[in-house]
């Protein structure tokens, strides 16, 4: 596949991030770097597609598998490994994924002969190609829809490796091509199906407003920096010393007396024969002095995090996502309700393992949703979803009408910055970290935070982190 576009004109990512282009020649102690820099562009890629899929798709109808009543909507060939597990995707896209006897042995098991024609009709199913094929040492993504047609290939030129992408229909003809004889090789029974599905879909002349979506989409995936075996840290002027020290003294004066008046009332909380309007206030004054030790808590670790010298990183861990929201949900959807919110959830029952740290994520999601929450009016619905992406796991959070279900606009935004670190409500009182900082803490966690912000429809939090090598095999 990477021969194909290396014939054609040059699309590669590395046009749309010139600081991403490989030095010619490249020394052998530059080649784990450059594998760093491609797989990113890779991933930010194959984010950007899944963008795209994902406006383009109509709603889904149907169940996990093909009836003579479901509509395709696209053909999609990816190797080693499926890409996409989001339900529109899932249900819509004719989905074939190129394997070897490695990477086959991750993927579920497949089902017996006797349902071949069932196989060979259901959303997807994988065709193993030669180990010996130079296909096996790429990974590549394929589409084609009746609204635009993209290839995308990680794989190498001229010895160096890079990532490259095309609209053109002349390349993704000749994609479609090579695969072909692949499939007539090793899986003649599924040609005439996928046939008829690559003259449905056949490759179009690209809508330029498709190229420039993807663009754009793909720059704002692109890291901040390379991926690196070493933690990120945060560069703090020197200004910023002075607010360092006047945050972390209030913090603490702050902490101090909140923690006290917790651990009284928990000592009333036990009294026996306490009235019900009695439990109530004191179960009151307990929640939101934990939630305020949390909230200083958590400025105090920041303002820590952004001292901290390369070789005290953060350290990092494989982690369940899956428990840290199944912990936190009750508490974000008690946070909603009192402000007279509904919580939505959008979950996989089985959510990948993640790399990050889970103390340091807690706080700062349930920061970052509370914050969320308080710039809401009053009757706004909060649509959280959480969906695998490539390797990584992606969390967005917006806002919508319960009238009409559709976006909603925050209220004004009346936040001051105080010092370079924090911001204030002056409506509510709240004390929080500002955007830049929260985005700093992401990256140092492993992962990166995206704020979207529009007229209508308010802010848009997407936040990616990485998943472990055992989530990835999933």
């Amino acid at each position: 596949m990477s021969e194909v576009l290396a014939k054609a004109e040059p699309t590669g990512i590395d046009l749309l991030v010139p600081e991403f282009s490989p030095p010619d020649p490249q020394p052998a102690s530059d080649r784990q770097e450059l594998e760093l820099r491609a797989n990113s562009q890779w991933h930010s890629a194959i984010a950007s597609v899944e963008t795209l899929l994902l406006k383009s798709l109509p709603t889904p109808i149907g169940g996990e598998d093909l009836t003579e009543e479901t509509v395709i909507e696209g053909l999609l060939i990816a190797a080693p490994l499926p890409l996409f597990s989001h339900p529109t995707l899932v249900s819509q896209l004719q989905t074939i994924t190129f394997t070897t006897p490695h990477s086959s042995r991750q993927l579920l098991p497949c089902k017996s002969k006797a349902n071949d024609r069932h196989l060979e009709r259901s959303h997807h199913f994988p065709i193993e190609i030669l180990p010996t094929d130079p296909l096996a040492d790429e990974r590549f993504c394929l589409v084609l829809t009746e609204q635009f047609s993209l290839v995308v290939v990680l794989g190498e030129e001229d010895g160096n490796p890079r990532c490259q992408f095309s609209f053109d229909p002349d390349d993704l003809d000749l994609a479609w091509k090579s695969l072909r004889g692949r499939i007539m090789l090793t899986a003649p029974q599924h040609l005439s199906y996928l046939d008829e599905l690559a003259a449905q879909f056949s490759p179009i002349e690209p809508d330029y407003r498709w190229v420039v979506a993807f663009s754009q989409s793909l720059l704002e995936h692109q890291p901040v920096a390379p991926l690196a075996p070493t933690q990120p840290t945060v560069e703090v002027p020197t200004k910023v010393a002075a607010d360092v020290e006047l945050i972390q003294a209030l913090t603490h004066e702050i902490r101090t007396p909140l923690t006290t008046i917790r651990t009284m009332t928990r000592l009333l909380l036990r009294q026996p024969d306490l009235s019900p309007r009695v439990l109530k206030r004191l179960s009151a004054i307990d929640r939101e002095c934990t939630e305020q030790i949390d909230r200083m808590e958590l400025i105090f670790s920041a303002v820590e995090l952004a001292t901290t010298e390369p070789s005290r990183a953060i350290d990092l861990t494989t982690m369940s996502i899956g428990e840290l929201l199944e912990q936190n949900l009750p508490h974000w959807q008690q946070q909603a309700e009192r402000r007279n919110l509904n919580l939505a959830v959008d979950i996989p029952h089985k959510l990948p393992t993640v790399v990050s740290n889970p103390t340091i994520l807690d706080r700062v999601l349930t920061g970052l949703v509370e914050n969320f929450t308080r710039n809401l009016p009053s009757g706004s619905r909060i649509q959280v979803e959480v969906t695998p992406v490539g390797d990584k796991l992606k969390l967005q959070l917006q806002s919508r009408s319960e009238a009409d279900d559709t976006p909603t606009a925050t209220k004004t935004d009346r936040r001051h910055s105080i010092g370079r670190l924090l911001t204030f409500q002056p409506e509510t009182g709240n004390l929080s970290l500002n955007m830049n900082v929260t985005k700093n803490l992401f990256q140092l966690l492993g992962g990166k935070l995206i704020v979207r912000q529009h007229v209508q429809q308010g802010e848009v939090l997407t936040i990616f982190l990485p998943l472990s090598e055992l989530g990835s095999r999933g």
